[in-house]
C-alpha cells in the first residue's frame, strides 16, 4: 500500500475515532475537546462502549465481518483518554502529511464527518426507496407466480377433464345427436360470458340468440346466432383455443372482430353444458 493510500485510511479511521469521542464528550471546538477531562459518567458510558465491542469483536467467526465491521476498533483504547491520545496521535501524523490543520480545529476531519453523515442519509432514503421497490416488485411477481401457477393447474384439469369425457364415446360419429345450447345474448350478458356485440347495443340483447351447437370434431363448437329475423354467420370455436389464452392470461376474446367474450366464463359454459363439468 502506498504512503498516500495509508494516510488516507488513517484519515477515515481517524473520523470514526472523533465520531466515538464526539458521541460522548461535546465541547466547543475538537481541539477543546481533546484537552478537556472527561467527567465520571463520560468515562463509564465509554467503557460500557469498549466492553460492547470487545464482545462483538470475540464473537466474530468470519475474519472479513470483522473487518468491515470493526477495523476501526482498537482495543488498546480502554478509556477515553487513551481514546484521546490515540486521535491525538493520528491527528499530528495526518498534519504532517498536510492533511489536517490545528490551527482551523481539524476542520478538515469535522467536514468530512458532516460529509459522511449526508451522504448516510442520502443512502439510508435510497435504500429505503430500493426496499420499497423491491417488495413492490417481489410482490407483483408472487400474485404473478400464483396466478400461473392457478392458470396452469386449471388448465390442466380442464383439459384431463375434457378429454376424459369426450373420450367415453371417443368420436361422435356422423348422424349421432348434436348437443346444443342456445341463449339470448342478454343471459349471456347477464352471465357476463358476453362483454359485448359491436353495432349493437345492449338494449336490443333481447332480439339476439346465440347458439353454440358440438360437432363431428372433438372440442370443436359451431357458433351461431340469430338477429331478429336474420340469421349470422356460423362460425367454429376451438376449445383448447379457449385454453390457450385462459393460459396466457388473455381476458377476452373477440369473435370475427364483433362479438367480445369473456374467456373464463365461456370456457365454465362450454364445461357445464357439453362436458358435464362443474
Amino acid at each position: 500500500m502506498s504512503d498516500e493510500s495509508n494516510t488516507q485510511a488513517l484519515f477515515s479511521k481517524t473520523k470514526y475515532l472523533v465520531v466515538d469521542l464526539l458521541r460522548i464528550q461535546r465541547g466547543e471546538s475538537l481541539t477543546s475537546v481533546l484537552h478537556t477531562g472527561a467527567n465520571k459518567q463520560q468515562q463509564e458510558l465509554y467503557r460500557a462502549i469498549h466492553s460492547r465491542r470487545m464482545a462483538e469483536q470475540r464473537g466474530q467467526e468470519e475474519e472479513e465481518d470483522k473487518n468491515a465491521k470493526l477495523s476501526v476498533f482498537d482495543p488498546n483504547d480502554t478509556t477515553i483518554d487513551k481514546l484521546k491520545q490515540h486521535i491525538l496521535k493520528n491527528l499530528s501524523i495526518l498534519e504532517a502529511h498536510k492533511m489536517v490543520t490545528p490551527t482551523e480545529d481539524y476542520q478538515e476531519i469535522l467536514t468530512s464527518i458532516a460529509r459522511d453523515i449526508c451522504n448516510q442519509r442520502k443512502y439510508r432514503q435510497r435504500r429505503k426507496q430500493d426496499l420499497r421497490m423491491m417488495a413492490a416488485t417481489m410482490d407483483r411477481m408472487n400474485k404473478k407466480k400464483k396466478y400461473y401457477g392457478e392458470a396452469v393447474t386449471y388448465y390442466q384439469e380442464y383439459v384431463k377433464a375434457c378429454v376424459n369425457n369426450l373420450n367415453k364415446g371417443k368420436k361422435q360419429r356422423k348422424g349421432d345427436k348434436k348437443k346444443t345450447a342456445k341463449y339470448t345474448a342478454q343471459k349471456l350478458f347477464d352471465k357476463k360470458v358476453l362483454v359485448g356485440i359491436d353495432d349493437v347495443h345492449p338494449s336490443t340483447f333481447k332480439a339476439v340468440t346465440i347458439e353454440f351447437s358440438s360437432t363431428d370434431e372433438v372440442g370443436v363448437f359451431e357458433v351461431s346466432g340469430k338477429l331478429g329475423g336474420l340469421n349470422l354467420e356460423k362460425i367454429n370455436l376451438v376449445f383448447e383455443d379457449l385454453l390457450q389464452l385462459q393460459y396466457e392470461g388473455i381476458s377476452t376474446l373477440k369473435i370475427e372482430d364483433k362479438v367480445t367474450v369473456n374467456v373464463n366464463l365461456l370456457i365454465f359454459l362450454l364445461n357445464k353444458k357439453f362436458y358435464g363439468v362443474e
